[in-house]
């Protein structure tokens, strides 16, 4: 794998996101259940620093990424993209959250 392709890989649950990551050069990793990936994003120790994930991924691994940010790490980054059938709001429900939580605020209308 080239250098550029060390620091991207995509981590998704659906077989043609994947192939589309691979096509264009990004390694992909295709789990499908909560606890895989759980163990991946534990147990992976040579993570790059940009993670390219689908919108049930993201909500799958939400924990995760939570904790990644309440100890400071700034990587990896997790780039949520929309799932095959479109998106389902994730990434804009989230940031809608973060702006509410930094303005004190309990609603945030986008």
């Amino acid at each position: 794998m080239s250098k550029s392709s060390d620091s991207v890989m995509a981590v998704v649950d659906d077989e043609i996101m994947a192939m589309a990551f691979e096509m264009v050069g990004i390694k992909a990793v295709i789990i499908k259940e909560t606890r895989e990936l759980f163990r991946f994003f534990k147990e992976e120790q040579n993570l790059p620093p940009v993670i390219f994930i689908n919108e049930r991924v993201a909500e799958k691994i939400g924990p995760i990424r939570t904790d990644l940010i309440s100890r400071g790490r700034i990587t990896p980054v997790f780039a949520v993209v929309p799932d095959m059938e479109g998106s389902r709001g994730v990434r804009l429900n989230e940031l809608k959250s973060y702006l509410a939580r930094a303005i004190g605020s309990s609603e945030v209308e986008i």
